[in-house]
């Protein structure tokens, strides 16, 4: 049961991120709620670093902060984790190497409450390596059921854009799958809007997405590659079955942004197959989902014109594909 003053459970998992999850705790708790209307919940997955002891210290001078601790099982785990514990009134995700901007999360949550949503949407700032911003530009929109949304707007799968309310996960017994190690969240956003009863998009900017060379989207690793390539292929599969699960239950078309997102995580599981050289498996895993031949990406997606038709028409070919991989790899 939602304990009413809390309005607001953050949650944050954390895995070796030492240089980075002080400043974004700091900006966490200066978002001018007061400490009793909110609780954040770090989960430390299993960190090799010294991230743990800087949560814990953090947390000995904010009562309203809280570790859980588990062994290694990543992101979706810890999420899940850190859901069954929370109590409050909406959940907001956060990664432990992003920030938020001063005080900004307080008349979001307000506006929440105040039209009872259970979806609200956010634009955000991409904070390149050199410190650059790059602001997201999506506009105020008033309540409307996530479908109707979905019709006027792109998806768009980053789980820290929203602020979701947490009876309504419950009631659908939404949880992150623990079988992706990336897209996991596309999987999970495709649900919660297509079945929100009421949702809106508010024009500010509150969270600070920061590239890292480091990252886990970006281990150079091949084997680490394969995987990621293989989890985005899973994704859309579940995706796909969201799809086709709420076509059945309503007989309604679900917007083109939906399958779009699907599309996109298939057609980038096709390029990376093509730098790594394991074009054939990818082609055979995506057969084995149903999902070969797929469409191509369209404008609902920001993936639209001939480039992209030219592209997509090579991918069809898994022969050809399989060759322009060995030669990108021969001359890159």
């Amino acid at each position: 049961m939602t304990d009413n003053s809390i309005l607001l459970t953050y949650i944050i998992p954390v895995y070796n991120t030492e240089r980075y999850v002080l400043k974004c705790l700091q900006s966490v708790v200066n978002q001018g709620l007061h400490p009793d209307q909110y609780e954040v919940l770090v989960v430390d997955d299993g960190s090799t670093d010294g991230s743990r002891e800087v949560v814990k210290e953090f947390a000995a001078e904010h009562p309203q902060v809280h570790l859980l601790t588990q062994a290694n099982a990543g992101v979706s785990a810890a999420r899940n984790l850190a859901l069954d514990h929370a109590r409050g009134l909406y959940v907001q995700f956060i990664d432990s190497d992003d920030y938020l901007e001063p005080g900004m999360m307080a008349p979001l949550v307000q506006r929440a409450v105040d039209e009872r949503l259970d979806v609200l949407q956010f634009n955000y700032n991409g904070i390149e390596p050199d410190g650059t911003e790059l602001p997201s530009s999506d506009v105020q929109s008033s309540v409307a059921s996530g479908i109707d949304y979905l019709r006027e707007h792109r998806l768009t799968p980053y789980v820290w854009r929203f602020l979701v309310r947490r009876d309504y996960m419950e009631q659908r017994h939404l949880r992150f799958n623990t079988s992706l190690i990336v897209c996991e969240d596309g999987a999970l956003i495709t649900d919660f809007l297509l079945n929100a009863p009421r949702m809106a998009h508010d024009v500010a900017a509150p969270y600070c997405y920061v590239t890292r060379s480091d990252s886990a989207m970006n281990n150079p690793d091949p084997d680490h590659l394969r995987r990621r390539i293989f989890s985005q292929v899973d994704s859309a599969k579940i995706i796909d079955g969201i799809i086709k699960q709420y076509e059945v239950s309503t007989g309604n078309q679900v917007p083109a942004s939906v399958p779009g997102l699907r599309n996109v995580y298939l057609f980038f599981s096709m390029t990376k197959a093509l730098t790594c050289g394991c074009v054939d498996e990818v082609v055979e895993h995506i057969k084995a989902a149903g999902l070969f031949p797929f469409p191509c990406v369209g404008p609902e997606a920001d993936y639209f014109g001939a480039k992209w038709g030219i592209i997509h028409r090579l991918m069809m070919h898994p022969r050809l594909w399989a060759w322009l991989s060995r030669v990108y790899r021969l001359i890159r």
